[in-house]
């Protein structure tokens, strides 16, 4: 039993037996040996409340709320009857009045127990629901909610299940995608792998079998070969790449730099490729913009996997434009590209890893391993910057991105 129960009811029961006392006293001035008899009436009344009060907890443990709080009743019912029967026989009531008193204690006590019963069938009910609902709720059922009105302790009781059943409703649904996205992971895992080893596979058997003995068509199986590892190298680059900045453990070494300068010798570094797939690509800065605090190398990494996903999209003939702006908060990049556009089901999906839209038709094309812009996402959003691609089949696709000035 906690102290400030136990001094809950024991200050109930002096301050009330001080108090009525008092007023006696004061009201009716009784001798001294009626006022000894009302003192101990008091206080017995008071102590045998306070003390089934402080031992409920195991008397009343087997029973159920209306029972329990009937038995409170009754037994201030009889508490009551106790102290008429004292202040009747200090006043020599008549034995008329007696009976006629005990029989409207009788009727009082009938109708506080009716009332009792009808209150706490309402409060149990209450509780009831909530029992069912949790019931559910280990069932499997996360979607249960229970409807309590009001602001008394099941209401609140209530109110804590629901946000307790939305809680775990959506642990379970971020669950489900985390299996998911898993799942797909392993499965483009295992196909980006299987792809290059099988190709150099067959091309090492081929050799070693003897099927291939001129001079040419090995050299070719073995530029082939070191392109499928570097190809390989490429995606477990990727992979641990991808995997540092899952884990916040991605390290950016700042500096402040002009962000026109990485991107126009991104450009240079690139415009050989972009030149051998027949695209143009060309730079438009805009005046005014800030110096920011990057890392110059993540930067350029984010400039490298937008750009060779732009010409990877992109016709023969097709052109590619980066742009950089000023910002009221610092400095945004563009790469807009006239290439086959993005469908609009696949736009809320591109930045997702290993997401590729409709793969197979991404494959033929020389599909990447399909981390380059997760990779920048995540490079884009340890600087503080987000970033965005605007698109629509037929039509091109902007990919553009913000770095806040100060950055660091």
């Amino acid at each position: 039993m906690a102290a400030r129960d136990q001094l809950a009811a024991w200050g109930t029961v002096a301050v009330g037996a001080t108090l009525a006392l008092i007023a006696t006293w004061l009201l009716f001035e009784p001798p001294l040996a009626d006022m000894l008899i009302m003192a101990s009436a008091v206080l017995g009344t008071g102590t045998f409340g306070a003390l089934l009060a402080l031992t409920s907890d195991r008397w009343s443990a087997g029973l159920a709320l209306r029972w329990r709080l009937i038995a409170i009743c009754a037994v201030g019912l009889a508490g009551l009857v106790m102290n008429i029967l004292v202040a009747a026989w200090l006043m020599f009531l008549s034995t008329h009045d007696l009976e006629l008193l005990l029989v409207l204690c009788g009727f009082a006590f009938l109708a506080t127990a009716g009332a009792a019963i009808v209150m706490t069938r309402a409060v149990s009910r209450r509780f009831e629901s909530l029992e069912t609902a949790a019931a559910q709720l280990a069932a499997g059922d996360l979607s249960v909610r229970v409807a309590l009105r009001g602001d008394d302790e099941a209401a609140r009781v209530g109110a804590a299940f629901n946000d307790m059943a939305v809680a775990l409703e959506a642990a379970h649904k971020q669950r489900a995608e985390t299996e998911q996205a898993r799942r797909d992971l392993f499965a483009a895992i295992s196909h980006d792998l299987r792809t290059p080893l099988s190709t150099m596979q067959a091309m090492v058997e081929a050799m070693v079998d003897g099927v291939v003995t001129d001079q040419e068509t090995s050299g070719r199986y073995l530029l082939n070969i070191r392109s499928e590892v570097g190809h390989l190298s490429s995606l477990i680059d990727d992979l641990f790449e991808l995997t540092t900045i899952d884990s916040g453990e991605l390290r950016l070494h700042l500096e402040s730099l002009r962000v026109e300068d990485v991107v126009a010798e991104t450009i240079d570094a690139f415009r050989p490729q972009a030149e051998r797939a027949g695209i143009r690509i060309a730079f438009e800065p805009v005046p005014g913009t800030p110096p920011v605090s990057v890392d110059p190398q993540r930067l350029t990494r984010v400039l490298y996997n937008l750009l060779q996903n732009a010409v990877r999209h992109t016709p023969a003939d097709g052109s590619i434009v980066l742009r950089t702006a000023p910002t009221p908060d610092g400095v945004q990049v563009e790469v807009r590209d006239t290439g086959e556009g993005i469908p609009s089901r696949d736009l809320p999906h591109v930045f997702e890893t290993f997401y590729r839209g409709e793969a197979s038709r991404l494959r033929a094309k020389g599909g990447g391993s399909g981390l380059g812009l997760s990779i920048a996402r995540g490079i884009v959003e340890a600087h503080g910057g987000r970033i965005w691609v605007q698109s629509a089949e037929g039509s091109g696709s902007t990919f553009a991105f913000t770095l806040p000035a100060g950055t660091g």
